[in-house]
């Protein structure tokens, strides 16, 4: 082979150097842009309404309820074994001390397969909080504010195939159960009942946001919060960039210290309402981002009803609440109640749990112990099923 033929022997860490040298002006450049953007939107969100400031309650006084959702996954026996919990934590707090607390738990342990475990794990977290949830309204000291971290309800969007037989029994199960439970205590629940249950659900991994309704025409049909158009018209010619910064980076650079955005009702992000059951989607689905300090993460709020059936006294009430729950200003920090039953479910997320179920499942089939089970449901794998 003649030199000129000779091929090149790059490595790769001559091609990340490569890369590195020629793409970090633009990144550093794009963002700097974005957050130029940013800081000359700020003020305008509100002035506009669209960001709006929430007082703390000092001293708190409030019965509170956290429930938080873990589950781990391993691989075992040609699939997938999982556990999943959900934790409940009650707190009396009173001039701002805790004076009681309780706790209730639910857990689940079985195999699926590694294609659907994801979808069928939010379905098995959905159930639990909706049983917490039950037994909770069962009882005769009910608090007054309940902090949920699992979704109130189901998108079109978490249907499986109905060819993923077992997967699409689990989601009709779940979507049934969300029915039958606000079918029974939807007149114990506020905001059908004005003296009711506070039930919200806060995520920081579901982003749709108010931003994106803004340019709607019927914007003000949807929204909670009343805005001021005159200042909203000027944001007119910023939305499609808005859309380029991206609503996590928006969220986090205009959401200060103790701030929530407008309220709104979910219908203003979309003209084709998904959500499942059909029961509670006709009862409404409110949300906005709220932020309790400067280095928490902003997070999602959804609650249940129409903007007939909030105010925006009753969202900032809630919205206070919530950021009073806060102790420390750091970015895993959660409302008070829920951070005690996220913590309280360490045994599941690190796996203690089911690596000893797997341990003790390995060693009973080493042991043939399962053989008469096995022996026994032999007939329910007959060769006419085959």
């Amino acid at each position: 082979m003649e030199h000129g033929d000779k091929k090149r022997d790059i490595s790769i860490a001559n091609s990340l150097v490569a890369k590195v040298q020629l793409g970090l002006p633009s990144t550093v450049a794009k963002l700097g842009s974005k957050m130029r953007f940013i800081d000359q939107i700020a003020p305008k969100l509100r002035n506009s309404g669209v960001i709006r400031t929430v007082t703390k309650k000092v001293p708190l006084t409030l019965n509170v309820t956290g429930i938080a959702t873990a589950s781990k996954t391993i691989p075992a026996f040609g699939g997938i074994l999982y556990s999943a919990g959900a934790l409940r934590q009650d707190l009396s707090i009173q001039d701002g001390v805790v004076y009681q607390t309780y706790q209730d738990s639910l857990v689940d342990i079985d195999e699926a397969d590694d294609v659907d475990v994801t979808q069928k794990l939010k379905f098995v977290h959905i159930n639990q909080m909706y049983d917490l949830l039950e037994e909770l309204l069962n009882e005769a000291n009910r608090p007054e504010l309940v902090i949920v971290d699992s979704p109130l309800i189901l998108e079109r969007s978490d249907a499986p195939l109905e060819s993923y037989e077992e997967l699409h029994f689990d989601y009709i199960a779940c979507k049934e159960r969300i029915e039958q439970f606000w079918k029974d205590h939807k007149h114990e629940i506020y905001p059908f009942n004005s003296s009711g249950v506070k039930i919200v659900s806060v995520s920081s991994k579901r982003f749709g946001s108010v931003f994106y309704g803004l340019t709607s025409e019927h914007t003000e049909k949807y929204m909670i919060d009343s805005l001021v158009t005159q200042e909203l018209s000027s944001l007119s010619t910023s939305f499609d960039k808005i859309k380029k910064v991206g609503v996590k980076k928006l969220l986090n650079g205009v959401l200060t210290r103790r701030t929530r955005t407008a309220a709104y009702e979910f219908d203003l992000l979309t003209s084709d309402n998904r959500l499942e059951p059909q029961f509670v989607r006709e009862l409404g689905v409110i949300n906005f981002h709220f932020r309790a300090g400067m280095r928490t993460m902003p997070l999602l709020v959804e609650a249940i009803g129409h903007k007939e059936d909030w105010k925006t006294e009753s969202v900032d009430g809630l919205t206070s609440d919530l950021i009073s729950l806060y102790t420390i200003d750091q970015l895993k920090a959660l409302p008070l109640p829920l951070w005690y039953a996220s913590h309280g479910l360490k045994a599941i997320k690190t796996g203690t749990i089911i690596q000893y179920y797997k341990s003790q499942a390995h060693e009973m089939i080493k042991n043939e112990n399962v053989e008469s089970v096995w022996t026994e449901e032999v007939d329910l794998f007959g060769e006419d099923d085959l």
